[in-house]
């Protein structure tokens, strides 16, 4: 006899938004460091987390891996593709997913641990009803701290949806059509850890109450996790670090100080790393005999990197503070050199050059046909139509490294669906600009803020290529920086070789008016809502003068498009006339397409929308759809083809309509004859004036001379 396995469950519920959320763990998942189910309405995730005990001691940082898994099961669908009924590589919701729940995780461990840690995310069930980046945070949170690996948590999210002067917290699917704002905020009880907003051209109040509604919200329920918890006895886990001696950061003192660096003050970014590369060869060279001395543990290769490292930033940081001056002795407060141009290449429909000193992007803009619409096909939708794509390219040259390029890595997708919120707000409605639109940000030299660069670029792309966009866009990316006291302050402008010494990473996108989005992220446990409030009012300056920098080149949408675009001409079919456009199993318009060389697509309301290499061949397909839909109506004048000429009679026909007859007296002759073959000759062209229809469609025609 099998004897039944024992399981047992621990369980936590609470209500959130009117439902039931609930926690469980010990049933799935044994052999992960933990495992917790979280369900909320239909939605069932399990996570689990597992850390590496025996990691590379000598790594400088520690691998965090978040990964978001789809699961089309979970909504009881097998994938369309054909060829592969399986999940493939992840899709680029999937990345964003786990992109978005990496951020407020990241900064909460242990400065200097370097375990390997595993966050796996897998959708058991999915409702369609509420989304799932908000509860990947929550769920993730709360694995790491039920395993029990070091962890300043818990850290809670909340999604904030303004619509029609309300704030709606975890908006649902449904609810999701028009919108003013899209906020997703990260918060631990004390201090914010991320933020990712879209917005539809708001004002900083609205924001800022935004921020407060989802601060009220996460501190009052960041007590669930800890309630979960206190019902679970976990054993505390030992961590590998590799934090430097005393004896080897009073080493390195001696090599790495104010006055070794002082060659560091100005500089750019090349002149930045040759000083940099110098001294640290410099302290592994005199630290050569302690590094083969195999008893001393302290001075490894890695430990003398990280501590140098460590010292520079540190003195970066000071300079920052005290004598508020940066690497490139710019003020606090001062933009790099800016550069802007449009038309490079002629066969380009839009292009746009945008450039931040060594920062530099080049947009693409292509327009084409309606049909040629992106579709998406995730866990969650099918079969979801983009007609705005934006897409970000970094190839190794731009940052001097000699590797190959592949596919797209996670960095790309995320900075190019960053970019791409920005802009899509203000891409015309299909109904003034019936386009498909693909703009491509390729990044030819890097310095940071590449994904504000693109929005630049991606904006004065637009615009060259015809785009009549609502408004322009441009981005600025702001910083913090504190001491020990919570002194700090807010730099405008990051560059790379300031990028390891900020606490706050602060991006945000400006029309003309308002803001269209914003990006933030933490390394201090610390943030008040005044500091970013003055980081936007610093930032809103900045990005007016960026802006009307990129307008002096290109004020507006171009008024013509380029002779390189396609055409599209528009023609309302009457709906009881659309099959025979389409004709027999698509024979008639494929017909069309085969000898004017177009793309042909229909509107819900039945406009046929004509998308042609240039206007004749617009003008050949239009002429053939009116020839099939062409209904005869009294004095219309039209050119007949002859078919056939005989005594007394002239047949002829328009388009695919049937033969009429034309009598030789509506000939229209100074004299009579009998016989008009002399003067008519077959598939001449012949223009007649309906002259009446009767009431059995039989038509009277006159020749018009």
């Amino acid at each position: 006899m099998i004897k039944q396995l024992q399981t047992k469950e621990t369980s936590f519920s609470q209500i959130w938004e009117w439902k039931k959320i609930s926690f469980k763990t010990w049933k799935i998942a044994p052999q992960s460091d933990w495992a917790v189910m979280i369900e909320f309405g239909e939605i069932a995730m399990l996570v689990t987390a597992v850390m590496n005990t025996k990691p590379n001691e000598n790594s400088d940082f520690m691998p965090l891996t978040i990964d978001y898994r789809e699961s089309y099961y979970a909504w009881g669908k097998i994938w369309w593709w054909q060829y592969q009924k399986r999940e493939w590589r992840p899709s680029d919701s999937a990345i964003l997913i786990s992109r978005l729940t990496d951020r407020p995780i990241r900064p909460m461990f242990p400065e200097w641990m370097v375990n390997d840690v595993v966050v796996t995310i897998s959708p058991f069930s999915v409702d369609r009803e509420n989304n799932p980046w908000v509860f990947s945070i929550i769920w993730a949170s709360l694995a790491i701290m039920l395993a029990w690996i070091p962890f300043e948590g818990p850290v809670w999210a909340v999604r904030i949806w303004y619509k029609d002067w309300n704030f709606i917290v975890n908006p649902t699917y449904d609810q999701i059509d028009s919108w003013m704002l899209d906020l997703v905020i990260a918060w631990s009880e004390d201090t914010i850890t991320m933020v990712e907003c879209w917005a539809n051209e708001i004002p900083t109040d609205i924001l800022m109450q935004a921020f407060e509604v989802a601060q009220k919200e996460i501190k009052r329920i960041c007590q669930w996790q800890k309630e979960f918890i206190k019902n679970i006895e976990i054993a505390q886990k030992e961590i590998v670090t590799n934090k430097p001696s005393e004896d080897l950061v009073d080493f390195i003192k001696n090599f790495i100080n104010d006055e070794t660096t002082k060659n560091m003050f100005p500089s750019d970014k090349k002149k930045f790393y040759e000083v940099y590369w110098e001294l640290e060869k410099q302290v592994l060279e005199a630290a050569k005999d302690k590094i083969e001395d195999s008893d001393n543990k302290d001075f490894t290769e890695s430990k003398i990197k990280i501590w140098v490292f460590k010292t520079i930033k540190k003195i970066v940081r000071k300079n920052i503070l005290e004598n508020k001056k940066r690497v490139d002795w710019r003020w606090l407060d001062e933009i790099r050199p800016l550069y802007c141009e449009v038309w490079l290449y002629p066969r380009v429909h839009g292009i746009g050059l945008f450039q931040r000193w060594e920062t530099q992007v080049i947009s693409f803009t292509t327009l084409w046909a309606p049909g040629d619409v992106l579709m998406i096909d995730t866990m969650e939708h099918d079969d979801f139509e983009k007609r705005f794509m934006h897409h970000y390219n970094m190839p190794p040259f731009s940052t001097n490294e000699a590797r190959s390029t592949r596919w797209a890595w996670r960095r790309e997708i995320w900075h190019g669906r960053l970019a791409e919120r920005a802009i899509e707000t203000v891409i015309p409605k299909e109904e003034q600009f019936p386009y498909t639109i693909r703009t491509v940000s390729e990044v030819m030299s890097c310095n940071w803020s590449t994904s504000m660069a693109s929005v630049c670029a991606s904006t004065l792309s637009l615009m060259d290529a015809w785009v009549p966009i609502t408004a322009p866009v441009s981005w600025i990316a702001m910083w913090l920086v504190t001491d020990e006291k919570l002194n700090y302050e807010v730099l405008t402008d990051i560059q790379w070789i300031e990028d390891f010494t900020w606490d706050m990473d602060f991006k945000v996108a400006w029309t003309t008016k308002w803001i269209n989005a914003l990006q933030m992220d933490m390394k201090i446990p610390w943030l008040k809502l005044e500091i970013i409030r003055e980081a936007i009012e610093r930032a809103n300056v900045w990005r007016a003068s960026i802006l009307e920098f990129m307008l002096q080149t290109l004020s507006q949408p171009r008024e013509e498009i380029n002779p390189n675009a396609p055409k599209i001409v528009q023609y309302k079919v009457n709906p009881a006339q659309v099959r025979d456009v389409i004709g027999p199993g698509w024979a008639t318009i494929n017909e069309i397409i085969k000898q004017s060389w177009v793309k042909i697509d229909f509107k819900e309301d039945w406009t046929c929308l004509i998308t042609a290499k240039n206007t004749e061949a617009a003008n050949i397909a239009l002429s053939m759809i009116k020839d099939i839909v062409w209904m005869p109506t009294a004095w219309d004048v039209v050119d007949w083809t002859i078919t056939r000429v005989e005594a007394y009679w002239v047949f002829v026909t328009f388009g695919k309509n049937k033969s009429w007859l034309c009598h030789v007296k509506n000939l229209w002759m100074d004299w009579f004859v009998a016989d008009p073959k002399p003067f008519f000759k077959e598939w001449d062209k012949m223009r007649v004036r309906i002259m009446s229809i009767d009431s059995d469609g039989k038509i009277q025609l006159k020749r018009e001379v």
